[in-house]
């Protein structure tokens, strides 16, 4: 069996509940969208977030997309065009190319953004700088991007009175996991807290940090389509060797994060009783948590005549 394109287990329909439409409309306010004729999105996978945002930019808006993934380029190019037929295919174009090395010219675009890419890189900078090389001057760069260490933090319904030394040693199991992460050069997934910083650090200005109003909250009886998709998305997950339940990949990251096999070991029964405990909780309604999240959504304009500032 052929590996799946990066991301793949992340793009299931729990995608399509990240965001709501009236908080778009107030963040497309506030970023002045309208102003706006052309948009990249970077990273782009099958295009949700592009989707979301080009009905907001003036019409007739110029999207490109780039992925370094084909099948994602193919998708998101037929996605788009399944969302905007009216858009004639002059407007839109997807194509083949990598976040630290994107295959446009400099000064081009009105907008520039990615969602949950920089969080994957191992030089996540060079992808920002990238972005900003082929924004226009006076342009504005979006990223949205989590702390998804977080995830681990909320309480449910079964862990709000666990011993505090239970609670403890799962949160080291998690931090050494995503430590490990970093040191293998395989991103880091708490990049959305140190995204301000570095859009400073590339030279933006105007930078504003918002959060996104999502959360993943589950309660009985789970008969919302939203909550139906999550628990069923969690199973999948679980059963997957692509996600993070894989033993071998968690075993690989929690030990280059400075903890020992035997760590390991012991936090990895805990998981597999923690979900096994839950699933139970679910089956008999008794489960449920508010599923706080932290994601981020991070912009910044580049120096130049239309912002207001010289570089």
């Amino acid at each position: 069996m052929q590996p799946q394109p990066h991301s793949a287990e992340q793009f299931g329909p729990q995608r399509d509940f990240w965001w709501r439409r009236d908080f778009l409309d107030l963040m497309a306010a506030r970023w002045r969208l309208r102003e706006a004729a052309s948009l990249a999105d970077i990273g782009c996978g099958q295009g949700h977030w592009s989707r979301l945002l080009y009905p907001y930019l003036r019409t007739p808006a110029r999207m490109v997309g780039i992925d370094r993934e084909p099948r994602w380029v193919t998708e998101a190019a037929q996605n788009f065009q399944r969302a905007f037929p009216l858009v004639g295919a002059d407007h839109f174009e997807f194509l083949e190319g990598d976040a630290t090395r994107i295959p446009l010219p400099d000064n081009m675009f009105d907008v520039v953004t990615c969602q949950t890419v920089l969080m994957h890189l191992e030089r996540p900078l060079d992808a920002l700088r990238e972005m900003l090389r082929i924004l226009r001057p006076g342009g504005l760069l979006i990223c949205t991007e989590p702390n998804n260490l977080w995830n681990y933090l909320s309480f449910t319904s079964l862990t709000a009175a666990e011993p505090v030394e239970k609670l403890v040693r799962q949160f080291e199991f998690w931090l050494r996991y995503h430590r490990g992460k970093v040191s293998l050069g395989q991103g880091d997934h708490t990049i959305g807290d140190l995204l301000p910083g570095y859009f400073a650090q590339v030279g933006l200005t105007q930078i504003e940090v918002y959060q996104s109003d999502r959360v993943g909250a589950i309660f009985p009886p789970y008969q919302t389509p939203e909550q139906q998709t999550l628990l069923a998305q969690e199973k999948e997950w679980k059963d997957s060797a692509a996600s993070c339940w894989d033993p071998e990949e968690l075993r690989r990251c929690v030990v280059a994060g400075g903890g020992s096999l035997e760590f390991f070991q012991q936090g990895y029964q805990e998981l597999l009783a923690k979900f096994t405990e839950e699933q139970q909780a679910v089956a008999t309604c008794t489960f449920h948590t508010a599923g706080g999240c932290l994601c981020y959504l991070v912009a910044g304009r580049k120096r130049g005549a239309l912002s207001g500032e010289q570089g």
